[in-house]
């Protein structure tokens, strides 16, 4: 049921306010009634009206007093004065004091009437105006702040869509040397077999059998070579399109990460005659992990140190408890790292922009391929240099990875956020 309107009369005179009370009770208004200006003032503050009809003089004041308290206290409330003097300087002096309107004394039962109904369908209008004008603010702002999502949301993929684009140049550019370079080689050393086994198969005297297997030989052992690093490369792509894809797989089982220290460093130690690497490491370091997928991370490391470190530097493995899991370093002595690089040599197809470490074969996806790896694991991934010369790589690996299941049951990794 909707609620009466609320009406507050004000006159000095008892039987003005007893007639219109009367009046308006009848066009079912709740009408309330003061012959004082002063306890008029006070109603008006203690109680919102929609219409306040007061005279404009009052015996105990004013009845632009009465409107004053009305606009300060509620300046929705519509305000119509009575006088009973039918002069223009008072309806202006009402009007621009803020009345709605001003109606004259004695009047007609039908003019009240309807000058007060017009008064509380003003009050009515404004109040859902009001209602609208909020409503339209809220769903402005509602609708500003969808838009201001979708804009972020399309500056963030605008920029995704661009660092894929460098991203894309940059693989280019780096896979087309790093492919071509062991390609030519290949190449050029097949084309000197295969002469040599053409003079061999013609019995060209100048040419000693064994002289030349023997250099046949050697070059094959070249072409075999870059076949490695050229499956190599091949399978870090498919690394990298694994993780990113969601699709690399984790066995979870316990690894002595210590004794995979020594395993690593002892197969490493056998690719390299210009650098020593040494292990220290404790009796025994175990996590549960996938064995293969940390030794990649191990021979990522001890790569990239023998990489870039200069001949006869030795690299150093250490194995040892930390933070409730267990940290392999691997340090070196080689160019170091400048302070503004230290995380950004684990994104994906990072080159160093230094000279000296660019003349360094790769395509910047093992410490990348690391980096996820040890992140699947729970763990987390650092470098630490002096910036001029050595550097460590840091991995940190949780006893028990969050979601490890033993024994070794296949784990698919989450997809790539």
């Amino acid at each position: 049921m909707r609620e009466q309107p609320k009406v507050l009369v004000v006159d000095d005179e008892e039987s003005v306010v007893v007639t219109i009370k009367a009046i308006l009770q009848l066009d079912g208004y709740n009408v309330a009634t003061t012959t004082s200006g002063k306890q008029a003032r006070k109603m008006v503050r203690e109680t919102e009206y929609d219409l306040v009809l007061t005279d404009l003089r009052l015996e105990d004041g004013d009845g632009l007093d009465v409107l004053k308290a009305v606009r300060e206290t509620h300046p929705e409330t519509v305000t119509i004065m009575l006088t009973g003097y039918a002069s223009l300087e008072s309806a202006i002096q009402a009007l621009r004091a803020g009345a709605y309107d001003y109606l004259v004394k004695p009047s007609e039962v039908e003019e009240l009437r309807s000058t007060v109904a017009r008064g509380i369908e003003r009050r009515r209008l404004g109040q859902e105006l009001r209602l609208r004008v909020a409503e339209l603010a809220e769903l402005n702002a509602s609708l500003q702040l969808r838009v201001d999502e979708a804009t972020a949301e399309l500056k963030e993929r605008y920029e995704q869509l661009k660092e894929l684009d460098r991203m894309k140049s940059q693989f280019l550019s780096i896979a087309s040397h790093e492919l071509k370079t062991p390609i030519t080689a290949m190449s050029g050393f097949l084309q000197v077999a295969l002469r040599r086994v053409r003079r061999l198969s013609q019995g060209d005297a100048a040419a000693p059998v064994t002289e030349g297997l023997r250099g046949i030989t050697e070059q094959l052992e070249v072409v075999y070579r870059q076949t490695g690093k050229l499956a190599r490369l091949v399978d870090e792509l498919l690394d990298v399109s694994r993780i990113q894809t969601g699709r690399i797989e984790f066995r979870y089982g316990d690894v002595d990460l210590s004794e995979l220290a020594n395993e690593v460093a002892t197969r490493m130690q056998l690719t390299t005659t210009t650098h020593e690497i040494t292990v220290r490491r404790d009796e025994a370091n175990v996590v549960t992990a996938d064995r293969d997928h940390l030794e990649q991370v191990l021979n990522n490391l001890v790569t990239n140190a023998i990489k870039y470190s200069p001949s006869g530097g030795t690299i150093t493995i250490e194995v040892r408890p930390d933070d409730g899991g267990v940290r392999l370093s691997v340090t070196d002595q080689g160019i170091g790292i400048p302070e503004k690089e230290l995380d950004a040599i684990f994104g994906l197809f990072y080159r160093s922009p230094d000279r000296a470490a660019r003349d360094a074969a790769g395509m910047g996806l093992g410490l990348y391929i690391s980096k996820e790896i040890v992140v699947r694991h729970g763990g987390r991934i650092w470098a630490e240099s002096g910036g001029v010369k050595g550097s460590t790589l840091n991995v940190l690996i949780p006893r028990v990875p969050i979601g490890a299941t033993k024994p070794d049951v296949a784990q698919p990794s989450a997809a790539r956020r």
